[in-house]
């Protein structure tokens, strides 16, 4: 079932080096929207991707951002993922969001699973989430 679409508008990468694990990447999200049939909104400033680019290419995605709804409610969206331009099928994109929230309305985040498919667009990245539970 569809939940949403989340674009999101970031500020230039921030290089932090080569570390134990491999490169680790930082990218300031600094806005965005998202939209579905039970919510709609905009990404607030002040989350960002943690990223931690391994010796074999692939990307390890760890993304907390706040979403406020369009009726003001505000959501901790969170997600673990995987990004690997270079895949033999293609570029793969996927991660594993999770929700927290004390509105009543949006209480159903606090209880599902989703997985998100990911691309890099001209505007940033978009994520075409679905509820699996």
């Amino acid at each position: 079932r569809s939940l949403m679409t989340l674009r999101l508008s970031t500020a230039p990468t921030e290089d932090l080096g080569e570390g134990p694990r491999g490169k680790r990447l930082t990218f300031p999200v600094v806005g965005g929207s998202f939209a579905g049939d039970r919510l709609n909104g905009v990404v607030l400033p002040g989350g960002a991707d943690w990223v931690i680019q391994r010796p074999d290419g692939i990307l390890e995605l760890d993304l907390r951002v706040t979403l406020r709804t369009d009726d003001g409610a505000l959501i901790l969206m969170a997600f673990q993922g995987m990004r690997d331009d270079g895949a033999p099928n293609g570029p793969y994109f996927r991660t594993l969001p999770r929700f927290e929230t004390g509105a009543e309305r949006y209480a159903f985040l606090n209880r599902i699973l989703a997985v998100g498919v990911g691309e890099i667009s001209a505007d940033g990245p978009v994520h075409v989430i679905e509820e699996l539970l």
